[in-house]
């Protein structure tokens, strides 16, 4: 996904699963997904990835602020990336389903994409060291299962999808309240823990709606609904975080938790953030320097990142101040986008 505009040659496939395709209808549908580029939904992505690195390496030390921090209870800016990253995924698979469900029918369509998440499912896994506790909770385990969660209602009506996000965001809240599972989870796991995907659901599918309205509106109208959503989802989410004194206590938003506030109010801000890039770059025609290339390879920046802020985790110490975190953070990223600047000017897209 991205600029309309772009020209020159289609960048080459690299898969992980399969050599670089040559059949004719995978030409096909490699060049119709060129042709069709949303410059907004590049740029997002890529501005989720730059997100990811600031938090991921800066949140390490203490003179940085709260707002860039991973926190057990509250709703820091650190914790507006991991959803937006999954809303994208979950616009893209609706996107990429129905162009392959076109040309190779359902069934192959689904087939592909039970292989593409059993092997993020297989990354979380060595990502997070096979520690089934916590350390494979992370954003690589939340989307492949939320993929596969998803499989058999991908291609079905949007309140079908609607009503699935419900009743998966329903359960997990009725988990974490009514056992003592919720108790365990924040201080013990992350991201929801083993149960986390029922949550992270949630806002996948909200990602899967994003991609409809874009597919059956006009551009004003389509930033309009977003914004609509954004409200729609925003407030809800915050109403669900207080006290109704004699029904429920407060619904904390929590990230570690994953409780119904917090994927809720999210999918509410992916709205926003999606309807303001919208707006930028594809109805004003601006894009931000970087942001295309960091989301060309999402994968491979998500795993370079990873490798980048580990070592300076284990190389620099927390107490820095803050001058020299944000010289650190400046290298890291330097790294990371020559990464994706190197792949880009070869033409390279690495999938699964």
């Amino acid at each position: 996904m991205g600029d309309r505009r772009h020209s020159g040659r289609s960048p080459r496939e690299t898969r992980l699963t399969t050599p670089v395709w040559n059949s004719e209808i995978d030409t096909i549908l490699k060049s119709a997904a060129e042709s069709n580029r949303i410059a907004a939904i590049d740029q997002l992505r890529g501005y989720a990835i730059f997100g990811m690195i600031l938090v991921n390496f800066l949140g390490h030390f203490d003179a940085m602020p709260w707002t860039l921090k991973h926190h057990h209870y509250g709703f820091s800016y650190a914790d507006s990336i991991a959803p937006l990253f999954i809303f994208i995924v979950g616009l893209g698979f609706r996107m990429s389903f129905q162009r392959r469900a076109a040309a190779l029918g359902t069934s192959a369509a689904r087939r592909a994409a039970v292989r593409r998440y059993a092997i993020l499912i297989g990354l979380g896994l060595i990502y997070g060291g096979f520690d089934l506790r916590a350390g494979v909770w992370d954003a690589l385990m939340d989307i492949g299962c939320a993929g596969m969660l998803t499989l058999l209602i991908i291609d079905r009506a949007a309140w079908v999808r609607i009503a699935a996000a419900t009743l998966f965001l329903s359960g997990y809240q009725a988990i974490f309240t009514l056992t003592a599972y919720g108790q365990w989870v924040v201080p013990n796991s992350i991201d929801g823990g083993p149960l986390g995907p029922l949550s992270w659901v949630f806002i996948f599918l909200m990602g899967t709606l994003a991609h409809d309205l874009m597919a059956s509106r006009t551009s004003r109208r389509f930033v309009m609904w977003c914004c609509i959503l954004a409200v729609l989802l925003g407030i809800p989410g915050w109403l669900l975080r207080l006290e109704w004194p004699g029904i429920k206590a407060e619904w904390p938003f929590t990230q570690y938790g994953m409780s119904a506030p917090y994927p809720i109010a999210a999918s509410g801000l992916c709205f926003l953030t999606l309807a303001g890039f919208y707006a930028l770059c594809d109805m004003a025609g601006i894009q931000l320097p970087h942001l295309t290339v960091l989301g060309r390879n999402p994968l491979v920046l998500y795993l370079v990142q990873a490798v980048i802020t580990g070592i300076g985790k284990v190389t620099l110490p927390a107490t820095l101040p803050a001058s020299y975190a944000l010289c650190g953070f400046a290298a890291a990223y330097a790294l990371c986008y020559g990464v994706a600047r190197t792949l880009h000017r070869k033409g390279i897209i690495v999938k699964i």
